[in-house]
């Protein structure tokens, strides 16, 4: 299959979305800035992917259905049951992918932070920014919080940096234990005490 893959800015101009453009350069958020501007955040588990192709005007266009299981909502209130709808998937042949977006698998576990579910083309907030997968350490099955490039994430405070990627990530994945990462508590305990009263939507 043929993977295309698209900056998201160029998606946006195909889709007749050009109004937002200029707000598409992803900059990793602050950690506060991440929690208070999710609609809700979850951790959950992803138990099946299905696709499916819109037609706006002449247009077709290919959307991915994640569906999930909450394991736990940390803050906020989302639907039940709760399927994300994003942006990409097969199309006649080839595959339209988002540079930089985060690619679902059925049994991956996450702390998602979700703004726009529904609503936005790909409803994480900050894109790849709004995806913590939890891992567990080889030697120890203890259960830790990496970024959405696999590096263990040892303070919230990380999230405001740049995601290596490539052989940069490898690098970051070597040099960062995952003995000193956050476990899936700390991080929601982390998240649970950030979030603002009056961001609840």
């Amino acid at each position: 299959m043929l993977i295309r893959r698209f900056p998201l800015f160029m998606v946006l101009l195909v889709l007749g979305g050009a109004g937002p453009v200029a707000a598409t350069t992803v900059v990793p958020p602050e950690f506060s800035e991440l929690v208070n501007g999710s609609d809700y955040v979850v951790r959950a588990r992803v138990i099946a992917i299905t696709h499916e192709v819109r037609t706006t005007g002449s247009q077709p266009t290919p959307y991915t259905k994640v569906e999930l299981e909450v394991r736990e909502v940390i803050s906020g209130t989302p639907p039940s049951p709760l399927v994300l709808t994003l942006l990409g998937g097969p199309l006649n042949g080839s595959e339209l992918v988002i540079s930089g977006a985060p690619r679902f698998a059925v049994g991956d576990e996450d702390i998602l932070f979700i703004a726009g579910n529904g609503r936005s083309i790909f409803p994480l907030y900050g894109l790849m920014h709004g995806r913590y997968p939890i891992l567990k350490e080889a030697s120890t099955g203890r259960e830790y919080v990496a970024r959405a490039n696999g590096q263990p994430l040892t303070d919230p405070a990380e999230i405001a940096l740049p995601l290596a990627d490539g052989a940069m990530a490898a690098v970051a994945r070597r040099v960062v234990g995952a003995q000193d990462a956050l476990s899936p508590l700390e991080f929601a305990t982390r998240v649970k005490s950030t979030r603002k009263p009056t961001s609840a939507k």
